[in-house]
């Protein structure tokens, strides 16, 4: 973001700081790997949108690994001290309140400013931003970041811009997920393949698809499982047959994200088929079909909530296969699969393939797991720490493989401040932050413990101050 008004100081000023901080500069790299997977693939002409793209995500949203923190959080926390109140507001606000996504230009005063509305449905934002009201037309649809200042907004940075005639274009994209995305929930990822080749991970191959892979481990923390234990996984599943129950009970069900999950999805069902024995009965899947049962995914996870059945699933995935699309040229998914099985020699004509619900029954363990979990919470509100940790301890073993296994590390370590164990409490929050690098909560507790010495520590437990905190929340 280069301007001369007042917000665009502040916001170089952080741009500069990030630029020359060693944390940041070093993780810079790492993060451009993670977002782009290959960054000589960028097309000439879109190396600028890209960088943009990446700009924005990089400062603003990718956490660094090494600090727990985006770029924009680390250098609130390393500079606070040296700014003014106001400043830190201003930084503060940054933070919390940037937009990202699609905008339509609904009005321009020329030398001033203008009125962007956030797609598909959201709200308007009044932008202070001259060099912007004097080269964009009412009507212009732009990829772009909103900052907030005082009573306008800033640009971050515009991507690119779409004709009115692209609206089709953004329909099909807002739809993606069964029209599930809404104004907000856009990320630079959805939007970059705008910009870039797909990459097809069949034709990358087998060690490129192990190396993202545990890349993806890596950077979601997940500490019980490994790229050999992954390939046994999905090399078990095959002899099952049993595609969905690799994605939703292995790698893409421990994703922290709708995004991540997407990515993960892509990755196993390109091993899936790289790993097929080359004779039998299930014969590897062509790109078109792949990307169709991707769709198929998303369209089924859309519709079917956390209370689907695996009947009401079955009906969507023949809804589906049998539904002409527009964008298929009037053709059904499932006549676009079959003319390619054909031309790739695969006799099959069925689909083959059974979508289950992503809310799946719970064992006997798990359901004692959460019963414990549910009985610690309340103890822990009652002020019976000792009885809430005895409790947990029993219920994290039953249930660390679940999704939502992170709560119970942040409420162990809830109880193991409330009981004065300063290292336990910063185990546990550590390893919740792992599992889930979003998890708010276990994050503040985890700055105020890292705060205070030992000795401060003691000093606070000695006066009830950790029998007053809030109790992690589920």
């Amino acid at each position: 973001m280069i301007g001369k008004s007042k917000g665009h100081r502040y916001w170089n000023k952080f741009s500069a700081w990030a630029g020359h901080e060693g944390l940041v500069h070093s993780e810079r790299p790492e993060a451009l790997q993670e977002f782009l997977v290959d960054p000589a693939r960028v097309p000439e002409d879109a190396r600028t949108q890209v960088q943009t793209l990446f700009e924005g995500w990089f400062l603003l949203e990718r956490r660094l690994t090494r600090a727990r923190a985006t770029p924009l959080e680390l250098f609130i926390r390393t500079q606070e001290r040296r700014l003014k109140a106001a400043e830190l507001a201003v930084y503060q606000r940054f933070a919390a309140e940037h937009r990202f996504g699609f905008f339509k230009a609904e009005s321009v005063v020329r030398g001033k400013g203008l009125e962007l509305r956030q797609l598909p449905d959201g709200g308007l934002f009044p932008v202070a931003d001259i060099a912007a009201s004097e080269s964009i037309e009412p009507g212009a649809v732009l990829i772009t970041r909103l900052v907030p200042f005082e009573d306008r907004w800033l640009l971050e940075g515009a991507v690119g811009r779409f004709p009115e005639e692209a609206s089709y274009d953004l329909d099909r994209l807002f739809g993606t997920g069964g029209g599930a995305l809404k104004a907000g929930e856009l990320r630079p990822r959805n939007v970059l393949p705008l910009f870039m080749p797909k990459l097809d991970w069949e034709k990358e191959g087998l060690p490129r698809v192990k190396a993202r892979a545990a890349m993806l481990l890596q950077r979601w923390g997940v500490a019980d499982l490994s790229v050999s234990g992954l390939e046994g996984e999905i090399a078990a599943a095959q002899e099952r047959r049993d595609l969905p129950g690799v994605v939703l009970k292995t790698l893409a069900g421990r994703a922290p994200s709708k995004a991540a999950a997407d990515e993960a999805l892509e990755l196993l069902q390109a091993w899936w088929n790289l790993t097929l024995p080359k004779s039998g009965a299930e014969p590897p899947r062509g790109p078109k079909e792949t990307s169709l049962l991707r769709d198929l995914h998303r369209f089924v996870a859309a519709r079917l909530g956390p209370a689907g059945t695996e009947a009401a699933a079955e009906r969507l995935v023949a809804e589906w296969r049998d539904a002409p699309q527009a964008e298929l040229g009037g053709r059904t998914p499932m006549e676009i699969i079959a003319l390619e099985r054909k031309l790739l020699g695969n006799p099959r004509t069925e689909l083959g393939i059974t979508v289950i619900p992503e809310e799946l029954d719970l064992g006997p363990e798990e359901e004692e797991a959460v019963e414990l979990a549910n009985q610690a919470t309340a103890r822990l509100v009652k002020g019976d720490a000792a009885g809430a940790l005895e409790l947990l301890e029993k219920a994290y073993p039953l249930m660390k493989g679940r999704d939502d296994a992170f709560r119970v590390l942040g409420k162990l370590a809830t109880a193991s401040m409330m009981l004065g164990r300063r290292e336990d409490a910063l185990r546990w929050l550590r390893a919740a932050l792992r599992a889930n690098p979003d998890y708010d909560s276990a994050r503040n507790n985890l700055a105020l413990l890292e705060s205070l010495s030992p000795e401060e520590f003691a000093a606070k437990h000695r006066s009830g101050f950790f029998r007053r905190t809030q109790v992690v929340k589920g």
